[in-house]
């Protein structure tokens, strides 16, 4: 079934009336899955964060903006006070085209686009994510099967300087603090990702920059382990930080992407200590290192102030299979630390961008 968001009174430009209009389209699409909200070309003004629920398509033309006017979300998959658990939440949601505008220059408010939790396959295809503030374009959260292609993440703004580890598109867990917006802390983890052909850079606003990192994690719990994450055939400009920064993953394969004069490559790392080393009921256990990362075929361009391949563990607790082979590096800036791995596989590397080896 397909529907009109202006039948629903969507009108353009008015944050009340436009915020209403497009919910009362998305309550109605509640009821009857399967159905796809179309959202004619216009600039539509968001105050309070939309609902999406389970089996819709939000397709957006291609020239459509949603406007964030306040400090709210633009789109959110769930609500308190509902207590969604696992994969159980509003699930099979597909967010098509169009431009999701955090505004940030106006509305300086640190806050995430689009905030997704606690659901399986959720497609995101052809959208534009631009200037956000504080925090990410996109915050997946206990999601099991997420599809991100042919989008664009574009404008930052770090505005007191302590949002360094700030994702365009955060891979998460549902624990305490990581996800403030709705749903139970269980531990349910973010796997089976596929992010490909997107953009991650600037916008051209007034006070953007590009994004501190693109994708990446920094919440995890012993024994959780992110699982089956492809990055591939992507562009990342300008990144201030490591533009890729996984953690404790299974199953990760970042190949064929272009690196473009970013502060950093790929970071993975392990568990250290402390609340990410704890596990479910509050219990500290030890270090906890990932398994099968492969790094193919990206080309990195340009200076580098971190590494362009980072790997590493801690407390002699070492990752599994590592392979990173048939890599373009440009410049002899783009070192490789390689510590605290069982088996690794290294080709065609320039000997003088190895900056550290220690493998069992």
């Amino acid at each position: 079934m397909e529907i009109d968001a202006r039948e629903f009174g969507l009108q353009g430009c008015n944050a009340k009336k436009d915020t209403a209009a497009l919910q009362k389209a998305l309550n109605f699409a509640k009821k009857r899955f399967g159905t796809t909200i179309t959202v004619p070309e216009g600039e539509y003004y968001i105050k309070k964060a939309l609902v999406i629920y389970a089996g819709t398509t939000l397709q957006l033309q291609k020239d459509t903006v949603l406007k964030r006017q306040g400090k709210d979300a633009i789109l959110k998959n769930g609500k308190r006070p509902h207590r969604y658990y696992g994969y159980n939440g509003n699930s099979y949601i597909t967010i098509k085209g169009g431009i999701l505008d955090m505004n940030g220059k106006a509305c300086p408010f640190n806050n995430t686009a689009m905030c997704i939790g606690h659901a399986q396959e959720i497609t995101i295809n052809g959208v534009t994510v631009k200037d956000v503030v504080g925090g990410h374009a996109l915050d997946a959260c206990g999601v099991n099967g997420l599809h991100i292609s042919d989008c664009r993440f574009v404008g930052f703004n770090d505005l007191k300087g302590d949002r360094s580890f700030s994702e365009a598109v955060q891979l998460d867990i549902q624990v305490k603090g990581a996800f403030p917006k709705f749903g139970a802390t269980d531990g349910t983890i973010t796997k089976n990702v596929i992010i490909e052909q997107c953009y991650f850079g600037n916008s051209a606003t007034d006070d953007m920059q590009p994004w501190n990192r693109a994708i990446g994690s920094h919440a995890s719990r012993y024994n959780q382990y992110y699982e089956n994450v492809h990055i591939r055939y992507n562009v990342f400009e300008g990144l201030k930080h490591y533009a890729l920064t996984p953690l404790k993953c299974k199953d990760t394969y970042i190949h064929h992407n272009l690196f473009d004069n970013c502060q950093g490559g790929i970071r993975y790392l392990g568990i250290k200590d402390g609340k990410n080393a704890k596990d479910l009921d509050g219990i500290v256990q030890p270090s906890q290192a990932g398994e099968n990362l492969n790094i193919y075929k990206n080309e990195f361009k340009g200076k580098m102030k971190y590494d362009a391949v980072h790997v590493r563990n801690y407390n002699d607790v070492k990752h599994k299979h590592v392979t990173i082979v048939q890599n373009n590096f440009a410049e002899v800036s783009q070192t490789i630390h390689a510590e605290d791995i069982e088996r690794l596989i290294m080709q065609d590397i320039d000997e003088r961008a190895i900056k550290r080896i220690n493998i069992s």
